[in-house]
């Protein structure tokens, strides 16, 4: 008895079952292309005059000459500004160191005042050396002082100046003209053109009757 052989879709024994064929995917690093039927490139360039680039270019250097211009004069203002506040500073430093060596020569004149009172009050029984020691004192203290902008002020002989002289006394005279300084009680001073102290002075007088 013979076994019938199968047949329809059973494959042949010892082969393989053949498959469909499929698609082939895109490569890696390929680019898939799509035709839509139209060009990549369809775009003309637009092309610039020579004229209008010309004027553009005019434009741009106006603006920056007005920005150049604006920039400058802020610049000079800006250095006037820093010149006015440098010349107030040194004006400002100025009048501070003057008032400071003002101040300090204002306090020496009391012992000035007291070296030629000693001077004045020596007689011939003092030593010389002693004296002659104050004087030297006295004479060294003014020198430096005067060096420094002091200046006495001894108005014995002249008109009478109210700014300058403080009258202590009136002296009835007929030896020189009204209004005139005939002694000086303690001298004044200035420095630097202003009046520390004024002097203190005897003011002539016609003689009455």
């Amino acid at each position: 008895m013979t076994e019938a052989k199968g047949k329809g879709n059973n494959p042949p024994q010892g082969g393989k079952a053949k498959k469909a064929p499929e698609a082939e995917a895109p490569q890696v690093g390929e680019v898939e292309i799509i035709d839509n039927g139209t060009d990549a490139d369809d775009t003309e360039a637009v092309e610039v005059e020579p004229e209008e680039r010309i004027h553009a270019l005019d434009e741009e250097v106006d603006d920056l000459a007005d920005q150049n211009a604006v920039l400058l004069d802020s610049l000079k203002r800006l250095k006037a500004d820093f010149d006015n506040y440098r010349k107030r500073m040194i004006k400002e430093q100025t009048r501070i160191l003057e008032t400071a060596e003002a101040d300090l020569i204002k306090k020496l004149l009391p012992v000035i005042d007291n070296l030629e009172r000693a001077l004045a009050s020596a007689d011939g029984d003092e030593p010389s050396s002693l004296r002659d020691g104050v004087a030297m004192v006295l004479e060294g203290m003014l020198s430096v002082l005067i060096k420094e902008g002091l200046e006495v002020v001894d108005p014995e002989g002249e008109p009478f100046d109210p700014e300058h002289h403080e009258a202590m006394m009136v002296v009835e005279t007929g030896e020189c003209p009204e209004d005139t300084v005939v002694g000086v009680v303690q001298k004044g001073y200035r420095f630097g053109g202003v009046l520390l102290r004024p002097a203190m002075v005897r003011v002539s007088c016609p003689v009455k009757g």
